[in-house]
């Protein structure tokens, strides 16, 4: 009897973008940093003083991001027909990068010493390709909670958790053998997550930062997630924020149906695109 091979869905995905953010987070930070010692022997404005709360309380009612996805299915054998004895060689597909839409919420308390937020996010995404024909779907729900504290300056450590909640459908043609594979896995994980956070008032304007790492094969294998945001505060109790993020993570699910056979799947996703929101200030 042949034994089960394995399905990796998706494969290496560029995480370039991970890269590339994470360098535009860390200049970002240095130059502000910067402007704010250069400044810091300047007269404090009366008024930016007054928009200071001891705890300050911001409700997200709705966050819309409209990511990019990709992914990548690699087989490395499939077995063939009945009565050949044999298995085929390696097949695999890459779906082209799609636009896509994700819709969040959230709640932030902040403190000059410690901040704690919530958020939950929602994102229905799919990508495709038609040579060789690879369709993924995924419907994907994330919780996150995290809490930090004040190191130095507007510079936090951060630790927290986050639920990954998936129901992923895969489906690649294989011309050769002219047949297609369909594939669904429903995981739900908990990540264990730890990271930074940096934030700075500037008038009326409010920039932050992030950078959280976590998973270690207690829930995902890997979980990375950037985010830089500037948030605009004109109007009284009020909050438009913009911003880009990037959300990396890599997955091992044992025993997974694909058509009659049941195999470890691997999945990575990569999604990374702006944020636009609302924010209520209390």
């Amino acid at each position: 009897m042949l034994a089960p091979p394995a399905i990796h869905l998706p494969g290496d995905v560029n995480i370039a973008p991970i890269k590339a953010l994470s360098i535009l987070l860390l200049a970002l930070c240095c130059a502000l940093l910067a402007s704010g010692t250069a400044t810091a022997g300047a007269p404090q404005d009366p008024s930016a003083a007054k928009q200071q709360r001891p705890v300050e309380v911001i409700l997200y009612p709705i966050l819309v991001q409209a990511p990019i996805y990709g992914a990548s299915i690699d087989l490395p054998s499939v077995p063939s027909t009945p009565g050949d004895g044999g298995e085929s060689g390696a097949q695999s597909g890459s779906t082209d990068f799609g636009l896509n839409s994700a819709y969040m919420a959230g709640i932030s308390v902040r403190a000059p010493q410690w901040f704690g937020e919530m958020r939950g996010t929602w994102a229905a995404l799919s990508a495709t390709r038609e040579a060789p024909r690879v369709t993924v779907d995924t419907d994907t729900t994330l919780f996150n909670a995290r809490g930090g504290v004040r190191i130095v300056d507007g510079l936090f450590a951060t630790g927290g958790f986050r639920r990954v909640g998936l129901t992923l459908d895969a489906d690649l043609t294989l011309p050769a053998l002219g047949k297609s594979l369909h594939g669904r896995a429903t995981p739900v994980l908990w990540d264990p997550l730890i990271g930074v956070d940096w934030r700075r008032r500037m008038g009326r304007w409010v920039v932050d930062g992030s950078f959280q790492g976590g998973g270690f094969g207690v829930g995902t294998d890997v979980d990375l997630t950037s985010e830089v945001n500037a948030s605009w505060r004109g109007i009284p109790h009020t909050e438009i924020r913009l911003g880009f993020s990037v959300i990396y993570y890599k997955l091992t699910i044992d025993d997974v149906g694909i058509g009659s056979f049941q195999r470890t799947l691997v999945s990575s996703q990569t999604l990374y695109g702006p944020i636009v929101g609302l924010g209520f200030v209390f």
